[in-house]
């Protein structure tokens, strides 16, 4: 949370807006006339049953505890003063932008006397207020173990009217120029104190241990020279740099074979954010997923084993964690809820890759998918896995890999909270400067001749550049100018390799397809052209040996089932004509007219022998 927050340093603005409410409320009707209190209380829920305005709940701070009488909240009855928990603060109103979505903001500290703070969203207490006490025991706050006493605690907490107020949110990341974490706002300015709101408070594992130099020294510096570790971390500095640019959200997953050092990228990356809990795993629900990336909105999402997700879902859920928006569901009264939305990059890691699994269930991977998770093999090609330099005194990748593996549980959590102080001091220009170097970076990677697809892809790597070289210029990294530049250029490179064309991802699945259904039935389906008698069984056409080559005649049916299987049977006419592999007709149509032996006259689709010659 902010010092303003922390301290309750309301601005002048905010106080006024209190006044006025104030004043406000006193010219309506009284809640009293409006009979919405109950009978003997005042609209503050003061008791009022004796003519005598009398406060309900009392606060004992520890400096003002006693023997007799220990620090924490009292109930005041007719029987005198009974404690109902530890000392509870609801230090203030929180409500959106809107005027909806209030709440309290709590505070308290547990027995080893750690802080915590708390900004509960009010429709816990519409219930029976189990799950807001709940949340407090979880937070080490102490209750009555009396049932009708600690049930005053939801009262206490309802019936608090702190004069400071503050805007809530409920997701992580940019806000205007502000950058909301759970426990801190950076960048809020004089403006209205800006507090993440949710009902449970623990849902991001962020954490802090040893300090800035020991992670910038034992880590960072350690990973220069190695490509998929500096992308790593880059990934962990563009997170927050997607929603300052707003750009789309989506993936980079590592892939390759177990022990080749992937997990130990992920450890790098979540270093910046906390300790080895922050790493989630794929092993989860649609719906789980969707929920854990709606809390890491604006920040990197590391998730682990992608080979543990159901590979029916694969390409679906995948696509929806980087496009930004959950399912739409309905109410129990069949009224539509808004579906939960987000930004975030992610950083996976597994022994297959998103293609894989969508094949393994029988599904097609799309253009859209492949553009919005970058696949990008694991092994930098040094023969050491991730690894492409080891530094000195270290002999083994694995020795290497053990060593910052030991450092991320060590130092973590100080590279956050300082890239994120940079980045919203001044955030248009910083803004201006990201913008600048992702574009230069993009359209020397795309070049003037790719396609769409391979540009979308070079943008967000640059981007990812982009954010390790501003978290190098302000000193976070320890490495030298140009790191991750270069850093992103080898793996741009491999991940364009592994592709195998600067063109659109579709021609070349479909050339692929087609070239892999010839190979397979071009002489088990196609009857030979001069043996037309010959039992062909589930013929696709005919076969025609010609002095350039194989000329296939395709039933249309055949083409359109099986060859052109998931996608437009039309565009892969045209792919193919347009590659010379599809002789067309006199007016251009894909079909012609053709006299096939012993059936006559029929429009098929005649594949020349050029289709040989074409790579995808």
């Amino acid at each position: 949370m902010s010092n303003s927050v922390v301290r309750y340093q309301v601005t002048q603005h905010t106080r006024a807006h209190a006044e006025a409410d104030r004043d406000s409320r006193d010219n309506r009707d009284t809640a009293s006339d409006r009979g919405l209190q109950r009978p003997g209380e005042d609209s503050a829920g003061r008791d009022n049953r004796d003519g005598v305005f009398r406060e309900r709940f009392r606060l004992v701070r520890d400096v003002d505890s006693t023997e007799d009488q220990p620090a924490g909240v009292y109930a005041i009855g007719d029987e005198g003063e009974v404690w109902i928990c530890g000392p509870l603060e609801v230090i203030a109103q929180t409500r959106d932008e809107s005027g909806n979505e209030w709440g309290r903001l709590n505070r308290w500290r547990d027995n080893d006397g750690r802080p915590h703070l708390w900004a509960m969203p009010m429709h816990m207490l519409a219930g029976s207020g189990d799950e807001l006490r709940a949340e407090l025991l979880r937070g080490g706050l102490i209750l009555s173990s009396h049932p009708s006493r600690r049930r005053l605690v939801t009262e206490y907490i309802a019936h608090a009217r702190p004069d400071v107020t503050a805007r809530c949110v409920q997701r992580t990341g940019w806000h205007g120029d502000a950058f909301v974490l759970p426990n801190e706002t950076f960048g809020a300015g004089d403006a209205e104190p800006i507090i993440f709101q949710t009902a449970s408070p623990d849902g991001i594992a962020l954490g802090q241990a040893g300090t800035l130099e020991e992670w910038r020294e034992n880590i960072a510096a350690l990973c220069a020279g190695n490509s998929r570790l500096v992308l790593a971390l880059s990934c962990a500095f563009a997170g927050p740099c997607i929603g300052l640019l707003g750009a789309e959200g989506g993936g980079v997953h590592m892939r390759g074979p177990s022990s080749a050092g992937k997990s130990t990228a992920l450890a790098v990356a979540a270093s910046v954010f906390g300790s080895a809990r922050y790493v989630r795993t794929w092993r989860s629900t649609d719906n789980a997923l969707e929920s854990v990336a709606a809390l890491h909105s604006d920040l990197l999402l590391t998730l682990d084993e992608l080979g543990q997700l159901d590979p029916r879902h694969a390409g679906a859920v995948a696509y929806m964690i980087a496009n930004g928006q959950g399912k739409s569901r309905s109410r129990r009264d069949g009224s539509a809820r808004a579906p939960a939305t987000w930004r975030v990059l992610f950083l996976s890691t597994g022994e297959v890759g998103i293609a894989d699994l969508v094949t393994e269930s029988g599904g097609k991977v799309r253009a859209g998918q492949e553009v919005r998770i970058v696949d990008i093999t694991a092994d930098a090609g040094a023969g050491m896995g991730v690894f492409e330099r080891l530094p000195d005194g270290v002999t083994s990748p694995g020795a290497f890999a053990d060593q910052l593996k030991r450092a991320a549980a060590t130092h973590y959590g100080h590279a956050l909270p300082a890239f994120l102080r940079s980045l919203t001091a001044h955030p248009t220009r910083t803004r201006e400067t990201l913008l600048a170097m992702r574009d230069a970076l993009t359209r020397e990677l795309a070049g003037v001749d790719a396609d769409g697809q391979v540009r979308r892809v070079a943008d967000r790597l640059a981007l990812i550049a982009a954010a390790g070289e501003l978290a190098t210029f302000t000193g976070l990294t320890g490495w030298s100018q140009g790191e991750a530049e270069s850093a992103i250029r080898a793996c741009f490179a491999a991940w364009l390799e592994s592709r195998g064309t600067k063109g659109p991802a579709e021609t070349a699945a479909m050339l692929a397809q087609a070239r892999a259904f010839f190979e397979s039935h071009g002489a088990s389906r196609f009857t030979p052209w001069d043996q037309s008698e010959m039992p062909t069984v589930n013929r696709a056409g005919f076969r025609r040996t010609t002095p350039d080559g194989q000329e296939f005649y395709v039933f249309t049916e055949a083409f359109r089932r099986e060859i052109a299987k998931g996608f437009d049977h039309a565009q892969v006419a045209r792919v193919l004509a347009a590659s010379g592999a599809l002789l067309v007709g006199s007016s251009g149509e894909s079909t012609r007219r053709e006299r096939l032996p012993g059936e006559g006259h029929k429009r098929v689709y005649r594949i020349t022998s050029n289709f040989w010659e074409e790579t995808p």
